[in-house]
């Protein structure tokens, strides 16, 4: 099971976890839930990284030109070099400017016993730098980037894709992880607004510019302008891919489409550019001109429902999912957010609803129900919805740290997490109350 270790980051102090399938992160605003989440995208997208940075060590050394990237080394002349000068950029592109605290900031990520990376901030550095900041791989990640040094050959077309796809294998047997990373931020809804205006918006951007978005924010970005074409035929357009070895249901098939629908309350396609909500009528409302909820979760739900039918094992990394959503629309997106995870994909979740984590709770608690009750109990909850425990963890971020959310017994969200704003809310409630009464009895007196 992979394994994270976050020292003096932005908000966190210190913090380790075990990476379980499908993950909640909870908690107060600014307690650090998005540093972790980022924290993981870092370290699990180094394999695309190493396939990069190999690629164009093989471009630089046949005289291709115009390879003018300044999130790459301008040359790689070493893999293992030109990773670790690349993954000190990466990291102000992740996390911006934060100086290491008293003690240093580092991060360590196991992918496997043998295998990790490590960085590591000096205390006094504001900006990191190459020279100064450390780097550090496991012998066997070393070993094979020393061995993939000039891996690549070369045609008028580039590299050969059969090469890279045998590359990529490797580095899932090495890393223990063969998951794609697509990470979904908070605020999706700007983005959206300016559907039909950030095309040009993006396009004209200069690469400083590009530089000053975070690298989770850019990938999104990046990621949504370049599949809105495939649902120019809305969600029933798009064709699902059956590889041997995966074996998507028709029926998990259906319960997405009608949990999206339930979600959307209309259907989303992308006609000649322009971004639309059909809705029951037929009629169409532009999506820069449809409810902030709908703007906020469309992009949620088209790439759960596209990595669904393509069937590559995806991680998910989605922040506030329920942002301006009605808690019954809460519902929905938690469910097929659950059931992708059913169909073999990675969930990491940060949310600050009380309806999310109640729905994961039922899901929960649906999967421990005895055999005899199943039938009866998958009348309420859908099996495919349904959680295994063995597979979930969840953690509520507090004063730089974190804790363990899960009721060991029952294997389900403790509850006094769930209700503690709740409880905020209740006890001046209370208090208003008694004073009302006390009041009132001493009137009656």
């Amino acid at each position: 099971m992979h394994r994270l270790i976050i020292h003096q980051l932005g908000p966190i102090k210190h913090c380790e976890l075990e990476c379980s399938s499908f993950m909640t992160l909870t908690g107060f605003q600014a307690s650090g839930k998005s540093t972790i989440a980022k924290a993981v995208y870092y370290f699990r997208t180094i394999k695309e990284d190493i396939i990069e940075l190999a690629v164009r060590q093989t471009l630089n050394k046949n005289w291709i030109v115009g390879l003018e990237d300044s999130d790459y080394p301008e040359t790689v002349k070493d893999l293992e070099d030109g990773l670790k000068r690349y993954l000190v950029k990466k990291y102000m592109n992740t996390f911006g400017l934060v100086k290491g605290r008293e003690h240093g900031t580092y991060l360590e990520y196991y992918f496997t016993k043998t295998c990790f990376v490590k960085f590591i901030l000096s205390p006094d550095m504001e900006v990191p730098v190459p020279n100064e900041c450390q780097i550090i791989f496991s012998d066997e990640l070393s070993n094979f980037l020393q061995k993939k040094n000039d891996c690549f050959s070369i045609t008028p077309l580039g590299v050969p894709e059969k090469e890279k796809k045998q590359m990529y294998a490797e580095l899932y047997q090495l890393f223990d992880d063969s998951c794609i990373v697509v990470y979904i931020p908070a605020g999706r809804s700007m983005i959206t607004l300016l559907s039909q205006q950030f095309n040009y918006i993006y396009a004209t951007m200069d690469d400083s510019q590009r530089r000053s978005l975070d690298s989770c924010t850019r990938d999104y970005i990046e990621r949504t302008l370049r599949l809105k074409g495939e649902f120019s035929d809305g969600l029933y357009g798009l064709t699902p891919v059956f590889p041997e070895k995966y074996d998507l249901p028709s029926e998990s098939v259906r319960q997405a489409v009608n949990l999206i629908k339930a979600v959307l309350r209309g259907d989303y396609r992308c006609s000649k550019g322009e971004e639309q909500i059909i809705l029951a009528d037929g009629k169409y409302v532009k999506l820069n001109y449809a409810s902030s909820g709908q703007q906020e979760c469309v992009w949620i739900l088209n790439l759960l429902y596209y990595y669904l039918l393509q069937q590559k094992q995806v991680l998910f990394i989605i922040e506030e999912p329920e942002a301006h959503l009605f808690p019954e629309s809460q519902k929905y997106i938690t469910e097929l957010i659950a059931l992708v995870n059913r169909c073999g994909h990675s969930i990491i979740l940060t949310t600050h609803s009380p309806y999310v984590l109640g729905t994961l709770n039922n899901l929960l608690y649906a999967c421990t129900i005895p055999k005899q009750y199943q039938k009866k109990a998958s009348e309420i909850i859908h099996k495919s919805l349904w959680i295994d425990f063995h597979c979930f963890a969840s953690w509520f971020v507090k004063n730089g740290t974190i804790e363990n959310c899960m009721d060991e017994e029952i294997h389900m969200i403790q509850n006094e997490k769930i209700d503690e704003i709740s409880k905020v809310i209740n006890d001046d409630f209370e208090r208003l109350l008694d004073l009302q009464i006390t009041n009132e009895d001493g009137a009656n007196v």
